[in-house]
C-alpha cells in the first residue's frame, strides 16, 4: 500500500489577536493554504490534531472560513479526520462544539471514542452517534485512531489505550491492517519546560508496538521523536513567545507499506517518510531590550533606536502580507520612576523604523527600590523571583483548610496560571485549566486529609 497524508494542529481559526482584524484574516490564509497544498499534493486524507478554532464560542465569519478551507477538499473526496482540542470542545457536556457541527455536516469525521473507567473503548466510528476511536480508509488497510484533549486524565487514557490496542490487536480482523495512525491533542513533558502535568515520552512507549504514527497537537512548538511521534507547531503565531520557533508549519506524509514488516513488529516507523514544511505566514518580530545600566528614559529611547535601525530598513516597502507584528519587551531593573517612561513615543518609533501592522512595546521591567537583596535573590534570576512567587501563592493558600493539605501543588497552579495569563491566553482556557486542577487538588487533599 502506498498513501500519503497531511498532518496539521493548533490553526486557532478566529483569533484577533491583539484586537488588529488582519490578524484575524492570517490564521485563515495559513490553513487554506495548507488544504490548498493538500489538494495540489492529491493526499489521501488530512488530519488535524486539534485547536482547530481558537475558543469554544466563534461567530459566523469563523465559522465560514473553516468550511472554505475544508470544502476545498470534500470537493475532492479527501477525508478530514480530526480530534478536540483544549480550544475546541463545547462550554458544556451536553452541549454541541463547532467541531461536531462540522462533522454533521459533513466537512470531517470527528474522532470520539466513548469512555469506560477512564479507559477509551475500541470501536469504529459511528456515523449516527458520531462516536467511535478509529475509522478505517483505504479499503480498511489503515486504520486512524483518534482521542480528543484529556487533559488531566491523559496518563490514564494512555495506559487504557494500551490495553485496549493490545486486545483489539489479538483478534483476527485486525490482520488486514498495514498502517496504524493515532491523533491527540497532548504534549509531551519537557519540550516547553513552563508546560506541566503533560505525560513523558515513556507514557507513550506501551503503544509502540500498535502504532505505526502519532500524530500530536497543543504545543506550538514543533518536534518529533524516534521517527514515530510528530508535532507541526502552530501554522500562525499564536504568542510573541513562538517567534523563535522559525521551523512551524505541518507534515506531508508518504506511507509505503509494500517492504516486508521487520520480524516480531506490530508497527513500523520505517514505513512512512515525515517531510514537515513551513507555510507562509505574517513575519512576527520579538525583541527583549534590558534597561539595566540605562538611568534615563532617553537612554533606553536610544537603544531601542539602535535596534530599530538595524533591523527595522528589512521591512520597509514590502508587501501587504509581509508586514510584521514587533513586539518589545522591557526586562531588568528601571534605575528611575516606570511612569517616567513613554511607551507611546516608543511605539511610535518601531511604526517609523518597521511599517509594521502592529506594534506593542510591553514593560515587564522591576522598579530596583523594591528588588530583594536576601536569599540569593538580585533581581536578574528570575527563576529565584519564580520560586519566591510559588512560595508566597503557597502560603497564603495555607491559611485557608481547603488548600492546606495540597499547598505547595497549588502554589504551582497558581504561578503557572498567572504565567500564562501574562501570556495572553484565552481566558476560557485558563478557566478550564483552573477547574481541572480545583477538582484533581481538592479530591486530592481531601484523601490527604482523611489519610492523617
Amino acid at each position: 500500500m502506498r498513501a500519503s497524508f497531511i498532518h496539521v494542529a493548533d490553526i486557532h481559526l478566529g483569533y484577533e489577536q491583539y484586537g488588529v482584524s488582519e490578524r484575524f484574516n492570517d490564521f485563515a490564509r495559513a490553513f487554506w493554504e495548507i488544504m490548498d497544498e493538500a489538494v495540489r499534493r492529491q493526499v489521501d486524507f488530512v488530519v488535524i490534531a486539534g485547536d482547530l478554532f481558537n475558543k469554544r464560542s466563534i461567530d459566523a465569519r469563523t465559522l465560514l472560513q473553516a468550511i472554505e478551507g475544508l470544502r476545498r477538499l470534500r470537493e475532492r473526496n479527501i477525508p478530514v479526520i480530526a480530534v478536540e482540542g483544549n480550544h475546541d470542545r463545547s462550554y458544556y457536556r451536553e452541549g454541541i462544539s463547532w467541531l461536531q457541527f462540522l462533522c454533521h455536516q459533513g466537512y470531517l469525521t470527528l474522532l470520539a471514542p466513548q469512555m469506560r473507567g477512564g479507559t477509551p473503548v475500541i470501536a469504529p466510528w459511528d456515523r449516527r452517534t458520531m462516536l467511535g476511536s478509529h475509522v478505517d480508509l483505504l479499503g480498511g488497510r489503515l486504520r486512524v485512531y483518534g482521542l480528543p484533549w484529556q487533559g488531566s486524565a491523559t496518563l490514564r487514557c494512555l495506559e487504557g489505550l494500551a490495553e485496549a490496542l493490545a486486545a483489539e490487536h489479538a483478534r483476527p480482523e485486525s490482520a488486514d491492517l498495514e498502517y496504524r495512525l493515532l491523533v491527540m491533542h497532548t504534549g509531551i513533558e519537557g519540550v516547553v519546560p513552563r508546560l506541566q502535568g503533560l505525560p513523558s515520552l515513556s507514557h507513550f512507549q506501551p503503544l509502540r508496538p500498535y502504532i505505526d504514527y502519532v500524530a500530536l497537537g497543543h504545543i506550538h512548538k514543533p518536534y518529533e521523536f524516534d521517527g514515530w511521534i510528530y508535532n507541526p507547531g502552530s501554522p500562525e503565531t499564536w504568542s510573541a513567545e513562538e517567534a523563535q520557533w522559525h521551523e512551524r508549519g505541518y507534515y506531508f506524509v508518504e506511507i509505503d507499506t509494500t517492504q516486508a514488516r521487520p520480524s516480531g513488529k506490530l508497527a513500523c516507523s520505517s514505513y512512512h517518510r515525515a517531510t514537515h514544511l513551513i507555510n507562509s505566514r505574517r513575519p512576527f518580530v520579538r525583541h527583549e531590550l534590558r534597561v539595566d545600566g540605562l538611568e534615563t528614559p532617553e537612554a533606553i529611547y536610544a537603544r531601542l533606536a539602535e535596534f530599530c535601525q538595524r533591523e527595522g530598513p528589512r521591512y520597509i516597502g514590502v508587501e501587504e502580507r509581509r508586514r510584521p507584528v514587533v513586539q518589545v519587551q522591557l526586562v531588568g531593573a528601571l534605575g528611575f520612576d516606570a511612569d517616567a517612561l513613554d511607551l507611546q513615543r516608543m511605539e511610535e518609533l518601531l511604526r517609523s523604523a518597521f511599517q509594521p501592522l502592529h506594534a506593542r512595546v510591553e514593560n515587564n521591567t522591576s522598579d530596583r527600590d523594591y528588588l530583594l537583596d536576601s536569599e540569593g535573590l538580585d533581581g536578574r534570576d528570575r527563576s529565584a523571583w519564580h520560586e519566591l512567587e510559588r512560595r508566597i501563592f503557597a502560603e497564603l493558600l495555607g491559611r485557608d483548610s481547603r488548600y492546606l493539605p495540597a499547598k505547595e501543588a497549588w502554589g504551582l497552579v497558581l504561578a503557572e496560571l498567572k504565567e500564562r495569563a501574562l501570556q495572553k491566553e484565552d481566558p476560557a482556557v485558563l478557566a478550564q485549566y483552573l477547574r481541572e486542577k480545583r477538582a484533581e487538588l481538592l479530591n486530592g487533599g481531601e484523601t490527604a486529609a482523611a489519610a492523617h
